[in-house]
């Protein structure tokens, strides 16, 4: 990459542009519209806010007093030095620069503040600019190819060369390097340093109030269709509009059930969607601008019916479990003439989850999605099947993904850098990289032209308690804060919670304490985001599964000294953990193949001294209960919830064929099993089962929103720890992807 030093300074006109955006660590700041464009669901910035911020950016890394921003911010006006603290603590939550110690902002005790994470302008007439409070600033390089780790030795300058500008240009070089060195650290959904593909003309295309889902682009990329959520009366109707701003148009007739996956055919004159109900999912074909409707077919799971067309727009492509609902998602054809509907023929091994296919624009190739969240990657194959090729090795969430036009990228949607992000890779060579563009799901292209429109995430799901016990008591939150909470376990005394949240920027470990109702950070590493906790016995330790790359750790954190350790072998891929009853071994669920996860107890873990005994093959969920000293258990060949002694080989099922016990969604508290049933798409039932009696009764009925089916419940089992969907407010996204030359 060819550098290009000026000496010119970014200037105050620079820095007051209307149409200025910069990217101040990992977020991208519109400073016009007073927005956070990575972090979409925080509120606007105040004007006096970013004004702040623009003065802390004219002196990154210096040491602004408050006196000086008092006079640039507020000249002329009397006020008290609280309205910049008001501001500093509104950029902070901005930037979700909870954390100790800060990375954005910096207090400088009884002086001011400094900004601490690097500036660098993206768009506006110092596009390329990196802003150090110096006079070296970086202007746009001619090419997109990465500078070499070591730069190569210049000559002799000459003497009609001036030995400031020399220095300045080692500065700036010494600079550059820092600024991706940050990058790279931070293993966020950042552009990468050399990138394939390139992003423009970012905006939404909906702000309304409420909730748009599950945009899918016309053919020509003139029209989208999407998902509107009617709050009062807890349904969603299909939408459509032009790309360009213009009215709704109703698609559909309307019913009391949830209408989603607008996807239309190949030549743009219907589209297909479910509708979705409490007790029934089916598919429909209506009219591209909306009219009658075609009953198509009943789909067998409304959770995994993930649909597209043929080629030629006489069928659809869906997975289905085989053997009535028993077996394997598969990937099947239905001709929507015949009503017939055959199993594609291709390789798979046993055990193999295919579902969410997708056919490539000229018809030539078939994508899929295997596993099942939050285990999945994509896989490619020809269009009549035979063998599939992995195209990433992301093993994470993926919500939604699409082709492009040229038949040989898929964008897709995956939490594995923490934080629900689009990526593209390449279905030739694998080169996959992110884009930039968070939170994002369900993104889809337009079959020609580099159109493509996305999800923007905004919802928010926060702790809460549920009353088992006094029917229609309102919910009360725990730990409130702007982030999302996740996974959330009481500690064995029940004084303390442990749970994930991304409230600090990135999903770490924290901990909430009942009596100083306050919560605690307990991991910062920003790289490798936490996915579940558990206790030990003693309430003195907890154990976290960490994603470090694309496998998972297993990582012991002692309280009282923050100190961790790393359990878990290198070669590992740790889907869950947890203490047995002497907490001197611990179990690890290991994730071997797409198939199988096997339970290992695991003797002095991580020293030299490591034993290891196979407990179970293909679990799916365990937990330890250290009363009984059990092991309860959901496995993935049979069904039920089992019961294992810890101390011999006792194994019974519990559960009879009359509980509809989830593999996942359950809990043991109290001796009793709760359990998730009946789950819809905001709809769901708490049940408890007993053991001893096998009652199983409904325990509390939730009419809102889980994007998770991890709870807790007290042992006394009067209350439900969980984290709904208390806000939504997603919106349509767009943008134009093109390949770099």
């Amino acid at each position: 990459m060819n550098l290009h030093v000026s000496l010119q300074r970014a200037t105050d006109s620079l820095l007051t542009q209307s149409n200025l955006r910069l990217r101040i660590g990992e977020h991208v700041v519109d400073v016009g519209a007073l927005r956070i464009v990575t972090r979409p669901e925080s509120p606007r910035l105040t004007s006096k806010a970013m004004a702040v911020l623009i003065e802390l950016v004219r002196q990154v890394g210096a040491t602004v007093t408050r006196e000086q921003l008092l006079d640039s911010v507020w000249a002329g006006r009397v006020t008290t030095p609280d309205v910049l603290t008001q501001a500093i603590k509104e950029l902070r939550r901005a930037f979700a620069d909870d954390g100790k110690p800060s990375r954005y902002i910096e207090t400088i005790p009884k002086v001011g503040y400094r900004l601490i994470a690097p500036a660098l302008v993206l768009d506006g007439p110092g596009t390329g600019l990196l802003v150090d409070g110096g006079e070296a600033v970086l202007e746009p390089p001619e090419t997109t190819q990465a500078a070499p780790a070591v730069a190569p030795e210049a000559p002799p300058p000459s003497r009609g060369v001036d030995r400031k500008a020399v220095v300045v240009a080692a500065l700036v070089l010494l600079a550059l390097a820092a600024f991706g060195g940050y990058y790279a650290s931070r293993n966020r959904a950042d552009v990468a340093a050399t990138t394939r593909w390139r992003t423009s003309d970012l905006h939404a295309l909906t702000s309304d109030p409420g909730a748009e889902y599950r945009p899918h682009l016309s053919p020509d990329a003139t029209r989208v269709a999407f998902g509107v959520f009617n709050q009062p009366e807890s349904t969603e109707r299909l939408m459509m509009r032009s790309l360009e701003p213009s009215q709704r148009i109703v698609l559909t007739q309307g019913s009391d059930s949830v209408e989603a996956f607008p996807i239309w055919s190949p030549d743009g004159h219907r589209i297909a969607f479910s509708r979705i109900g409490s007790d029934h999912c089916e598919m429909f074909v209506v009219a591209g601008l909306g009219g009658a409707e075609q009953h198509v077919r009943k789909c067998q799971d409304p959770g995994a019916n993930y649909f597209d067309w043929t080629p030629d727009g006489r069928g659809l492509v869906s997975s289905e479990r085989a053997d009535g609902g028993k077996g394997d998602f598969q990937l099947f054809r239905f001709d929507l003439d015949s009503g017939e509907q055959r199993p594609i023929s291709y390789e798979r091994t046993a055990g193999a989850q295919d579902l969410d296919a997708r056919y490539s624009p000229d018809g030539r190739q078939l994508a899929f999605r295997r596993g099942l969240s939050p285990y999945s990657d994509l896989f490619v194959m020809p269009a009549d099947g035979g063998r599939p090729r992995q195209v990433t090795h992301v093993s994470a969430r993926i919500r939604g993904y699409t082709w492009t036009a040229d038949n040989r990228t898929l964008v897709y949607s995956a939490d594995h850098s923490g934080m629900q992000s689009l990526y593209a890779v390449d279905v030739e060579d694998g080169h996959d990289e992110p884009l930039g563009i968070a939170p994002a799901a369900y993104p889809d292209a337009a079959r020609s032209g580099d159109a493509v429109v996305y999800e923007i995430l905004r919802t928010r799901e926060r702790l809460k308690t549920l009353s088992l016990r006094q029917e229609g008591t309102p919910m009360q939150l725990l730990a409130p804060s702007t982030g999302n909470d996740y996974g959330a376990v009481l500690s064995p005394d029940g004084r303390q919670l442990a749970f994930a949240s991304d409230r600090s920027g990135q999903r770490q470990a924290w901990l909430y304490d009942f009596e100083s109702k306050t919560a605690t950070q307990l991991t910062d590493a920003s790289s490798k985001p936490i996915l579940s906790v558990g206790w030990s016995p003693g309430a003195d330790r907890i154990l976290a599964v960490q994603r470090n790359g694309a496998t998972r750790q297993l990582v012991e954190i002692e309280l009282a000294s923050r100190r961790q350790r790393v359990l878990s072998r290198p070669d590992d891929n740790i889907v869950f953990g947890a203490y047995a009853p002497d907490a001197q071994s611990h179990l690890m669920a290991v994730r071997v193949s797409d198939q199988d996860t096997r339970l290992y107890r695991v003797r002095h873990a991580g020293t030299a001294q490591e034993s290891r005994e196979l407990l179970l093959p293909s679990v799916v969920a365990a937990q330890v209960d250290p009363a009984s000293r059990s092991l309860y258990y959901t496995s993935g060949v049979e069904p039920g919830l089992h019961r294992r002694s810890l101390d011999g080989d006792a194994d019974e099922r519990i559960t009879p064929d009359t509980v509809e016990l989830p593999r996942k969604g359950w809990r043991v508290a109290g001796g009793h099993v709760w359990y998730l049933a009946d789950l819809g798409v905001r709809s769901g039932n708490l049940r408890e089962f007993d053991p001893a009696t096998g009652s199983d009764r409904l325990a509390a009925k939730l009419d809102l929103l889980l994007e998770s089916v991890d709870f807790d419940v007290t042992p006394s089992g009067d209350a439900l720890i969980f984290a709904p969907v208390d806000a939504e407010d997603t919106d349509v996204g767009f943008f134009r992807l093109t390949r770099t030359p």
